[in-house]
């Protein structure tokens, strides 16, 4: 006969699992304000006004150059990379099934991101709106637009993708 493990409610489970995303969020937000001070990025900073200061136009391309003129773009993009293998093998290592390690990457990375946004607003005053442009990842390329499209559409989507996975068949 098998030993039986009690598994915890779904809900406390996704309790930890806020918690736990919300603190990485808080962690990734202050990387990110080292490495923006440490550019000599003001608070409330704005990629577009960074950019038109330094002279240079804001696209994608010029996001990889002006990154790797300042030899940081490898640390940032292997640094993303991490942060997507912390929350892949945390999910990995708790979820029972693939349908639930699935759901449990997505709420995290979903709550991950919120969290992000929150922690920088808190410590940066960025971004100022919904409206505002941020670079939101490296990989595979640069990509960036306006924070309510991670806030208001994907994240939610995600969120709700999330929880029917967790809730099985």
């Amino acid at each position: 006969m098998r030993p039986t493990t009690k598994v915890r409610p779904l809900g406390r489970r996704l309790a930890w699992w806020t918690l736990y995303a919300a603190a990485f969020g808080y962690v990734e937000a202050l990387v990110v304000v080292y490495l923006r001070r440490l550019q000599g990025m003001t608070t409330g900073w704005d990629y577009p006004h960074i950019w038109a200061a330094r002279g240079l136009p804001f696209s994608s391309a010029g996001v990889l150059a002006e990154m790797g003129r300042q030899g940081i773009l490898r640390p940032e993009i292997t640094r993303e990379a991490a942060t997507i293998l912390l929350l892949l093998g945390a999910a990995c290592a708790a979820g029972r099934t693939g349908r639930e390690r699935l759901g449990l990457f997505a709420y995290t990375f979903a709550v991950w991101d919120l969290t992000y946004y929150l922690w920088l607003r808190l410590w940066t005053g960025f971004p100022q709106s919904l409206a505002a442009t941020d670079v939101y990842f490296l990989i595979p390329l640069a990509w960036y637009g306006p924070v309510w499209f991670p806030v208001l559409v994907v994240m939610p989507a995600t969120i709700v993708f999330a929880l029917w996975l967790l809730r099985g068949d």
